[in-house]
């Protein structure tokens, strides 16, 4: 801990009250008879409650601190992240939601594999399932040591074991219900936290978006980042950070179509009782996230037009370096100090940390659902008891909540957002492309299936880790649009191909029946 840094102690108790609820409820819910209890709360939660479970599942660490932080560095390019990651839900609930609900398994592995009938499509679901949902934990846990360290003047490896093992336990021993109710409660914290940072400034100190915009535009100059320019003209122009056409096109694209590839949102639809729940549900959670996206922006944008002012009253010296510092993931905390002393900064640290745990639980869920549910049970051991089965899940969610902390490790120096767009750009490129085959194209075959996957997961691994390997014009920020558009060319040339080898036997046997369920009236 620094020399002379005070432990924010109203803040500290906050976060303890919303710890003491957690684990409240996770003893309450602790015991699940079945695994379908364990993965999807029975199948019995109601449109509301699960849009909001599912609000807080998908405002991560990435929105609640990564948009806001992105708009501070990037000014108006960063607003695309906002832009993108609501519109995904209008493609989910298009082309999505009420079908997969009305197929009726625990996983998005479950789907390729009864659609096609193909172990193979199952274990290439379960590989894209864990690179997508490991993807997304990082950027998570390292939004937990950021803040950590922010409050607590805590070491980040410290703050990321931490907060590991608390999600960890939370997740293992609650299961699907208990991660629910406490997802429900984290929504309302974290929107709460960001409503008040954008109230107090619109409404009480009267930072109208106009102002704060016109002075960022006006400003040029030194930035209170250590040998940094500040250009206000490019800030609050197109082309700050995404330099050319290509970028800005398959950065959209893979937030919008990711957000209905993620294996951990799209479990949540198997828990509505039936496809038009689904359906309501995704209407609920537009409502809500479109209200968080439109002042997270702001927040950003704000913070950055006090911090040119150089006016840091009520911002301590420390968070002021953890500001020039970490900037593009702290801009949120700052916010909450400057604008209402350690009671805000209290609120949005809990907002902060509800949105951590959140994600992380359904991340851990839908893992474990992966590893339990799809590899151990459905590939090796399909007679296993349901008592196993749930013993098995348990172990898979230990498992993988303790990969936290060396991914956490790995991502301390990047930007959230960024980080999490890259995790997009996977789910973009690997289920969405099959799923919307699967579901609405009755031509599409097993070989079609496989061949998205793995052209999906390996030429988006491809290009995020090989980018500086490639030809510049393959060169991406985020090359989740075009890949995915590259996996849906792949599925239709290896379906069309398999047809024409093997005719009308390459397609599953039952694609009719399937067909009418998917897009059928809801059955009894």
């Amino acid at each position: 801990m620094e020399a002379g840094y005070q432990i924010p102690i109203t803040a500290l108790v906050l976060i303890g009250l919303m710890l003491a609820f957690t684990v409240v409820t996770t003893v309450m819910f602790r015991k699940q008879k079945t695994s379908a209890d364990y993965y999807l709360a029975g199948r019995k939660v109601n449109s509301f409650i699960n849009a909001s479970a599912i609000s807080s599942d998908y405002l991560s660490a990435a929105s609640f601190l990564g948009v806001a932080g992105v708009a501070f560095l990037f000014g108006f390019d960063g607003i695309i992240y906002a832009l993108g990651f609501f519109v995904g839900y209008i493609a989910l609930l298009l082309f999505l939601a009420s079908p997969l609900r009305k197929f009726g398994r625990y996983t998005v592995p479950d789907f390729v594999s009864e659609r096609f009938h193909s172990k193979t499509a199952r274990i290439l679901g379960v590989v894209g399932v864990l690179f997508i949902s490991l993807f997304y934990m990082a950027p998570q846990m390292l939004g937990a040591g950021k803040v950590m360290g922010l409050l607590l003047g805590m070491e980040y490896k410290t703050a990321i074991i931490v907060i590991a093992l608390i999600i960890t336990v939370y997740v293992t021993v609650g299961g699907m219900k208990g991660t629910t109710v406490n997802q429900l409660v984290q929504f309302w914290i974290l929107f709460g936290a960001m409503f008040l940072l954008a109230f107090i400034p619109f409404v009480i100190k009267g930072y109208t978006y106009t102002d704060v915009v016109q002075f960022l535009a006006s400003f040029k100059g030194p930035a209170p980042e250590a040998g940094k320019m500040f250009d206000g003209a490019a800030y609050t122009s197109p082309g700050f950070w995404l330099t050319s056409l290509k970028d800005t096109l398959s950065l959209l694209l893979a937030l919008m179509f990711g957000t209905a590839g993620l294996p951990h949102i799209l479990v949540r639809f198997y828990t509505a009782p039936d496809g038009k729940a689904a359906r309501r549900t995704v209407i609920y959670v537009l409502l809500l996230i479109g209200m968080f996206y439109i002042l997270s922006p702001y927040v950003g944008h704000v913070i950055r037009y006090i911090y040119l002012q150089g006016d840091t009253l009520g911002v301590s010296q420390h968070q002021m370096a953890w500001l020039a510092d970490n900037g593009q993931n702290l801009a949120v905390p700052v916010a909450g100090s400057y604008f209402g002393g350690q009671i805000l900064l209290g609120i949005v640290v809990a907002g902060a940390f509800a949105a951590i745990l959140s994600t992380v639980a359904g991340l851990i869920i839908a893992c474990a659902g992966a590893i339990g549910h799809d590899l151990v049970v459905n590939v090796f051991n399909p007679t296993m008891p349901e008592v196993s089965r749930v013993k098995v899940a348990r172990v898979a969610s230990v498992f993988v909540g303790l990969l936290g902390i060396p991914l956490g490790l790995w991502a301390e120096n990047m930007q959230i957002a960024i980080l999490v767009g890259l995790a997009f750009a996977i789910a973009a490129s690997t289920f969405f492309p099959v799923l919307v085959m699967g579901v609405w194209w009755p031509r599409m075959t097993k070989n079609g299936a496989c061949a998205g996957l793995v052209v999906g997961i390996t030429g988006s691994f491809a290009m995020i880790l090989g980018k500086d390997m490639l030809p510049t014009f393959l060169q991406f920020n985020n090359p989740g649009g075009f890949v995915m558009l590259v996996s849906f060319l792949a599925i239709y040339v290896a379906s069309k191909l398999e047809v024409a080898s093997k005719g009308e036997a390459a397609l599953p046997h039952d694609t009719k029946e399937v067909m009418a369920i998917l897009h059928g009236p809801e059955r009894a």
